[in-house]
């Protein structure tokens, strides 16, 4: 329900953008009046969180086949596309210059490339001038502080010029250079940076460190660590076999030990074991399923910003297709390459068409992909609908205790700096959900949802929305940090401290912030999914949400290609004071802004651990909470309280405060709608302080807020009618219960359900 009148279409003009004036525009817009506060929304933090571009406003319509509004490249991708790449990034001016260090195997990618495309021996002998140098600069780095910690490229990417330069015959397998700099290397690589060595376990530190010691013994066996660097690379090889899977849930360290695996697993293991057994598949799988319908990567855990490791991702996948002979992989890597092209800093060339010229950081991994690419495999479309995935949990207990390492991965060294367990980190082999990818397809411009399900990462999120895109925009950005962060998802606060913590039954886990015994039980389930063309329902449910005595069920009904609806019911198992509010983490917030909902935007989302502002399209998003009157609209500067949210520093969350009673449950059902960007325009350039500005309707005014209502709030069922658009209703029904419920002339009884008129 809602007030019309003419102060509905009011708000400030587009040159007055200040948070401040705006958060009072749209506030005699409402709906549902009787069941609002009269107060407008708090505003929390310094008034700075609203300003942007003009042109955000020049698009009259989300049309992907207008390449002003979405410019992200569609094109095919082959060995040739990737190879165009590299020769953009100008392999002659990089091979003229082969002192490096230890980072040269990673710069001149490029250039080994070039030499296994044409054979030309300038190419490898500018390849091996960058290895003698690397040798050289290891042995400085030795002089001035004892070892090399370098472990992620070198280790992977060594073997790589040794292997290509050989099969190309430019050198031999018994070169003593190579000999020579490969177990100089081996010797002295600590990849803590400290004292301790041959770290264990299916880790970013300890595989590459197993494997570059494990190839050493192989192609050396007469050295004096043959046997114990052969040994010690199969326990490594073992920690991570032993469950197949990885225990970093993030965009970042993640794909330090993937990378190893792609790059040599057939050499570590013999076999291709670890590319095509169907245990380890869910670790390629991820790489797919987790790719948005425009090629982008929701970051999420500890990352590098806006769309981390994707060129990663595209060598991986890549190396993925060529093994499996499964073509779905390269349509994920030529997805992913077409918005890299998008992000490049080069932008577009004098034909209005995207530079191949990749950032610099990019062009080992593109080089790698064109290494691995086999044009033989055809690119086949995955499934186009959403899914849910699995992960094995990951534990974090007392490195440096043998015993521990005994119990946990067997075989312990018992000499004292060799052989802890790296990061802490081990697999339980206990199975978690992973991520719930709600997905409209792979169509250029559709919806796209990516849900945290997991209850043991650092930060922990079960339930939170790690990224939601439309039209190739993401309409929210998680911060980069291993720590503690509520995103997207409910947030509940022991105002005293005085709540029971649920801790873990196991003393000996590690929490956060390294403490035994201190690790919260966290628990999560999905136990309701389903996919049909039009929509898909999930639901899942975690105990003991952030170690406190609660239970949280999120329900969320994804109407593919228009919105996803969801509700978060909390139910207390303990009486205690608490804040409690659903949440959401984003850039900008107006300029329409009501009692309870707010529009919302991304303008350009952060990349480059903080350092660049990457490219998107120009759409908006709807926050709406079903109105409460025991909540107030909160717009918060999250920046005053934690300087890690500067990819995301403004929050609007809709608070409740109270002491619940033992079994009493609070419901918060939300809409997230993208729609274009509206602005009031004036209508007269007089300055006159009685020429009003007007948005072209109320729709537009309230962001469609005005096109929502609430037929039915509470724990048992939620119904909304939404009609976003003139005439095109829409239903969305919570019903956990299985009731029968009206809808007009129908009526259903499913826990979850979408319907249009």
């Amino acid at each position: 329900m809602s007030e019309k009148s003419d102060t509905a279409l009011m708000a400030a003009p587009a040159a007055l953008m200040s948070l401040v004036v705006l958060s009072f525009a749209a506030t005699a817009i409402s709906q549902q009046t009787s069941a609002v506060p009269s107060s407008p929304p708090q505003l929390i933090g310094a008034p700075t969180r609203y300003h942007v571009d003009v042109e955000r406003y020049r698009f009259g319509r989300t049309d992907v086949t207008d390449r002003q509004f979405y410019s992200i490249p569609q094109e095919r991708v082959d060995r040739d596309t990737y190879m165009r790449c590299i020769d953009a990034m100008q392999p002659d001016r990089i091979a003229s210059k082969p002192r490096h260090g230890i980072n040269g195997p990673t710069v001149f990618m490029p250039v080994l490339a070039k030499f296994v495309q044409t054979g030309n021996t300038k190419w490898a002998d500018a390849c091996i001038a960058m290895l003698h140098d690397c040798h050289e600069d290891m042995k400085q780095q030795v002089a001035e502080r004892k070892w090399v910690w370098q472990f992620e490229h070198p280790s992977a990417l060594i073997p790589l010029y040794r292997q290509r330069l050989m099969a190309n015959g430019a050198m031999q397998a018994d070169e003593v250079w190579f000999r020579e700099l490969w177990l100089y290397y081996c010797r002295n690589l600590h990849v803590w940076d400290s004292e301790p060595v041959e770290w264990r376990g299916g880790c970013h530190r300890s595989m590459p460190e197993a494997y570059a010691k494990g190839r050493a013994a192989a192609w050396y066996p007469d050295i004096p660590e043959a046997e114990q660097w052969a040994r010690y690379s199969q326990l490594v090889f073992g920690d991570f076999w032993r469950t197949k899977d990885l225990p970093q849930n993030d965009t970042g360290y993640m794909m330090g030990p993937l990378l190893i695996l792609a790059c040599g697993a057939d050499q570590w293991a013999g076999d291709d074991r670890a590319y095509a057994d169907a245990s380890v598949k869910r670790l390629w799988d991820r790489l797919l399923v987790e790719i948005g319908p425009d090629g982008l990567i929701n970051p999420y855990g500890p990352n590098g910003g806006w769309n981390s490791t994707a060129d990663y991702r595209i060598a991986i996948l890549e190396r993925i297709a060529a093994k499996t002979r499964d073509g779905r992989y390269r349509f994920g890597a030529h997805k992913l390459l077409n918005y890299l092209r998008y992000q490049s800093r080069q932008g577009r060339g004098a034909d209005d068409e995207f530079s191949y010229r990749l950032d610099d950081g990019a062009a080992w991994l593109i080089s790698l992909a064109y290494l691995f690419a086999d044009d033989d495999v055809k690119p086949t479309d995955p499934s186009a609908g959403s899914t849910w995935t699995t992960r094995m949990e990951a534990i974090r207990i007392p490195h440096t205790d043998k015993e521990v390492t005994e119990r946990m991965l067997g075989s312990a060294d018992p000499r004292e700096n060799f052989g802890h367990i790296c990061c802490s980190w081990h697999m339980s082999g206990k199975e978690w959900p992973d991520k719930l990818i709600l997905r409209s397809g792979w169509q250029a411009g559709d919806l796209f949802g990516l849900i945290e399900l997991h209850p043991t990462s650092f930060p922990s999120n079960p339930g939170g929305i790690m990224g939601l895109n439309r039209w190739g925009a993401p309409f929210t950005q998680i911060v980069t940090s291993k720590g503690a962060s509520v995103e997207n998802r409910v947030q509940v606060v022991d105002v005293n401290g005085t709540a029971t913590r649920r801790l873990h039954p196991d003393k000996l886990r590690i929490n956060e912030a390294w403490q035994a015994g201190k690790m919260p039980n966290i628990q999560s389930e999905v136990t309701f999914f389903k996919d049909t063309p039009e929509a898909t329902y999930a639901t899942v449910q975690v105990r003991n949400l952030d170690g406190l005595p609660v239970t949280y069920c999120r329900e969320f009904v994804f109407a593919k290609n228009r919105f996803l609806a969801s509700r978060e019911t909390v139910t207390f198992e303990e009486c205690f004071p608490a804040e409690v509010a659903p949440l959401w983490n984003t850039h900008n917030i107006g300029p329409q802004l009501g009692r309870h909902w707010a529009n919302t935007f991304i303008h350009r989302p952060v990349a480059d651990n903080g350092t660049r502002s990457a490219n998107s399209p120009p759409v908006d998003l709807l926050v709406w909470f079903a109105p409460r009157p025991d909540c107030e609209l909160q717009v918060v500067d999250r920046l005053a309280d934690d300087p890690r949210a500067i990819g995301c520093p403004n929050q609007v969350r809709y608070l409740w405060r109270g002491t619940p009673r033992v079994g009493e449950q609070l419901t918060f059902t939300q809409v997230y709608y993208p729609h274009t960007p509206y602005r009031s325009l004036p209508v007269s350039n007089n300055p006159n302080p009685n020429t009003k500005a007007a948005y072209a309707s109320e729709l537009q005014a309230t962001a469609h807020a005005s096109g929502i209502e609430v037929l039915r709030d509470d724990p048992d069922a939620s119904v909304l009618r939404l009609e976003l658009e003139p005439g095109q209703v829409e239903w969305v029904v919570f019903n956990p219960g299985h009731a029968k419920i009206a809808l007009g002339e129908k009526q259903t009884s499913a826990p979850l359900h979408y319907a249009t008129k």
